[in-house]
Formats: structure tokens, C-alpha cells, sequence
């Protein structure tokens, strides 16, 4: 099944992330996270981030152009998509990805070969990367990059480096909607990407029901959870640790803090949902009480 690989999207009637209520959205929505300063790019005067431990979850930018822009990457992307669609107002995709992963012998191959021919056929951009002499590191690009659709196909494994398996395949279609398409792709399934423009000649000349059919889940990145328990060791390890020593054990540890996060749930759940929910208000509600003050 497709799944996004990069969603930046801009929330339409807003200006700033926390006055809208954005920021503490987010921070409810990803686990043992923190907001915290970070580059304005594409014009935007201002950045912030949402973060757990030093990895980037979303970048946040706003000023000097219209709306509050958000991009999350790699698997943090689904999350985003999830979390624009229940904040509740609307948001124009700047830019989609989506992609399918395959792990298999030779399949760089067959696939940039099926490409490179449909393009040369249908006078399409080709841009090719990497070693292709000798059969490392390869990318192959598909459309031009200035259009709204191009494909781009790629040897995963290369790029993760480690023991990730070198004959992972990964396929990307990436989209940027034409602005009066943007409303209407905000509602889009990463499935529906590889449904764009021209994709699907494209898919048909690769024999994509083959195709489809082998693909596999990503299962060389940690879950959401998993990332989050990595970053609270991290951080907090070392006091943990000391901890259990100062109560004899860490059996003795575990009961101390199960005791302490149940006092402390209700407290905690109340300080981030307040500034979102205050006065019994939406996100929309907020906004509109803004902009009419």
C-alpha cells in the first residue's frame, strides 16, 4: 500500500501557529514532544519545530507569506496528514510524495529500464544519479521537476547505509498541485498520487499489478512510540538510573513511577488540551475570534 513519504501543506486564515492553537495541537498529537526555534525558509520570516529528543517531527513556518506552513518527512509524514485533517481548517499541499518499497534482487533494473523506455516514448524529462557504471547508489527521475507530477525511482538501501538491505527499491511520485487544484488535494490518499497526470501509463508499461502485489511495509524505521521511548532514554537515562538506586531497585523504580504518572494523567492531559479548547472553542472558532478582533 502507498504511503506519504513528504506532506508540506500551508493552513489557510491563520498567522501564527500559537496563536491559533496550532502548536499545542501538535504537541498533543506526538507523544513526549517539545516546540522549539528553527529556520524560516521559502520566504517565511519565522520557524519553529516540533521535536522529541534531537529528531525533527514537523518544521513549522510562518510570516512573510500567507497562512502557517507545515512539512513533516519520512514516516513522520502520515502523522501530519492526520493531524491538519483534525485540527479542522482548511490547507493547500505545497508538495505530496508518495511511495511504494520493494525488497528485491534485480528489480532497479527492470523498473529503470521500463521507465527510461516510456519516457523516451512519450518525450518525457529523464535526469539519472548515482553510479550507474557500477550499479550503486542509483536514482532515476521521470517529468520534469518543474511540473506538477514526476516520478523518481531509487535505490532506498543506498541511502539509509547500515544493514539496511541494498536491494531495496523505492518509488516516489511527487506532486505539487497547481493552485487551483491544491483545496481539493488536501483530501487526497497517498494512493491516489500514483493516480496523477500521467502515472498510470507510466505504471501500466512497468506491469504494476505484478508490481503491486510484492510490494512490502518500510521495516528499517522505529514506530512512533518506539522513537519516543529511544528519546525519553536518552534524555532521562541517566536520572532514571540513579533513581532506582536511590530506591534499591528498579522493580522499586517501576512502582514509583506508575504511582507518579497516574497523579499526575489529569494534570498533564488538562495543561495541553486547555490553550486548544479554551472557552469551549474549535480551532476555527479560535481563528475567526481573531481575525474579528
Amino acid at each position: 500500500m502507498a504511503k506519504w513519504d513528504w506532506y508540506s501543506s500551508t493552513i489557510q486564515g491563520v498567522s501564527d501557529p500559537r496563536d491559533c492553537g496550532l502548536v499545542d495541537f501538535l504537541l498533543d498529537r506526538y507523544p513526549l514532544s517539545d516546540w522549539a526555534p528553527a529556520k524560516n525558509l521559502n520566504g517565511y520570516t519565522y520557524g519553529g519545530q516540533i521535536i522529541r529528543g534531537d529528531h525533527k517531527l514537523v518544521h513549522v513556518m510562518w510570516g512573510g507569506n500567507p497562512g502557517v506552513n507545515c512539512l513533516a518527512t519520512s514516516s513522520d509524514a502520515p502523522a501530519l496528514v492526520d493531524a491538519l485533517r483534525a485540527f479542522g481548517l482548511p490547507h493547500k499541499p505545497a508538495r505530496m510524495d508518495a511511495c511504494e518499497d520493494w525488497h528485491e534482487d534485480g528489480l532497479f533494473d527492470s523498473m529503470s529500464g521500463g521507465l527510461i523506455k516510456f519516457a523516451m516514448d512519450k518525450g518525457l524529462a529523464i535526469e539519472q544519479q548515482g553510479d550507474w557504471v557500477r550499479g550503486v547508489s542509483r536514482t532515476l527521475y521521470v517529468g520534469s521537476k518543474a511540473s506538477p507530477v514526476y516520478l523518481c525511482l531509487y535505490e532506498k538501501g543506498y541511502q539509509m547505509g547500515g544493514d539496511a538491505p541494498r536491494n531495496w527499491v523505492r518509488l516516489e511520485v511527487r506532486v505539487r498541485p497547481a493552485k487551483q487544484h491544491k483545496e481539493a488535494c488536501s483530501m487526497w490518499e497517498p494512493d491516489h498520487c500514483f493516480a496523477a497526470q500521467w502515472v498510470p501509463s507510466a505504471l501500466v508499461a512497468l506491469g504494476w499489478a505484478q508490481l503491486h502485489s510484492r510490494t512490502i511495509g518500510t521495516v528499517w524505521r522505529q514506530s512512533d512510540d518506539e522513537r519516543a521511548r529511544a528519546a525519553l532514554l536518552r534524555q532521562y537515562g541517566a536520572t532514571m538510573a540513579r533513581w532506582a538506586d536511590e530506591l534499591g531497585s528498579w522493580e522499586a523504580l517501576g512502582s514509583a513511577m506508575q504511582a507518579g504518572i497516574a497523579g499526575l494523567g489529569s494534570t498533564a492531559k488538562s495543561s495541553t488540551t486547555t490553550p486548544l479548547l479554551e472557552g469551549g472553542k474549535s480551532p476555527a472558532d479560535r481563528v475567526a475570534a481573531l481575525q474579528a478582533g
